[in-house]
């Protein structure tokens, strides 16, 4: 397949879009872009630089995460990518169908050959993940722990599956439904809005429930995005097991009024962790949003020491 003939969904104008590569292997295609981790706080100039992959969060571009290449303190590089069904990421070979999932090992071993493509290949490399990233980095750690050091999760799906993804994802009824949901969609979205006006659902759920069905193409994306990664989704007794003789570092956060993902979700994570040295939870004055500079700068003077 042509990489210009991927079906994936666009979310970045492109006056804003930074200078994006191809990664064609393995019957996919991963788009993706590299910065220059900017450590002006950083005073220690004899650290070893680091390599940093970044996953943004679904229905985002992978531009939304070149912020913390301004802020990150460690020398270094940032290549941030787009996750399936994203840009230009994608499956790439003719016999895969839309669908189709990635299986971990496969995503692990791209991004390996990105990082010697650019120059960068090492043994260990960080990994900060956003939302829906948050989960695709703890199933890249937890399909090859020795693989990462520094792990930093902001507001990470995938501690808790909701009955609605797996019914969608993972049964034909749910494939059913949705499809359903696509062909009747003003009759849907007026429920929705109907919902909100008898005040049966909360304004964040109906916004949430909104954004997702908002046209056919966005439909067709939350289709595809979620079935393309639907095995990326460790247990929580696994993320443990694979924590557990691990000698890297990650940092678990939550904003203290994320409607999307609360930070109740992490508790039986942090519960069955409370005494691995490892893994750090944190909470930030924030909700969702966790790219924005303030927010970028709470989180840097929480988890690197000064």
């Amino acid at each position: 397949m042509n990489p210009n003939e991927l079906c994936s969904v666009e979310f970045a104008p492109i006056k804003q879009q930074a200078q994006r590569k191809l990664h064609i292997s393995q019957g996919w295609c991963l788009e993706y872009a590299v910065f220059i981790l900017n450590p002006y706080q950083n005073g220690d100039k004899k650290q070893a630089k680091r390599t940093l992959f970044a996953f943004h969060g679904f229905a985002r571009p992978l531009e939304d995460m070149k912020e913390l290449a301004e802020y990150w303190p460690i020398e270094g590089t940032l290549i941030s990518v787009h996750l399936l069904h994203h840009g230009a990421s994608g499956p790439s070979d003719n016999e895969k169908e839309d669908d189709s999932p990635i299986p971990p090992s496969t995503f692990n071993k791209l991004l390996v050959e990105i990082a010697q493509k650019e120059g960068l290949s090492a043994q260990q490399y960080d990994l900060i993940g956003y939302s829906i990233g948050g989960r695709i980095g703890l199933t890249l750690f937890n399909d090859a722990p020795d693989r990462w050091n520094h792990i930093t999760l902001l507001a990470p799906d995938g501690l808790k599956q909701s009955p609605f993804y797996y019914l969608t994802v993972h049964t034909k009824l749910g494939q059913l439904i949705w499809f359903a949901i696509d062909r009747h969609a003003p009759l849907v979205i007026r429920c929705n809005n109907a919902l909100l006006k008898s005040g049966l659902i909360p304004s964040h759920l109906h916004g949430f429930f909104a954004f997702h069905i908002v046209n056919h193409e966005m439909r067709m994306m939350v289709w595809k995005g979620w079935r393309a990664h639907r095995l990326c989704w460790p247990t929580l007794q696994e993320i443990t097991q694979s924590i557990k003789h691990w000698d890297g570092r990650m940092d678990i956060v939550f904003g203290d009024h994320d409607r999307i993902i609360p930070k109740s979700n992490g508790k039986r994570l942090q519960k069955m962790n409370r005494t691995n040295k490892h893994v750090h939870f944190h909470s930030l004055h924030s909700g969702h949003g966790m790219l924005k500079p303030t927010a970028i700068q709470k989180l840097i003077n929480r988890i690197f020491p000064t």
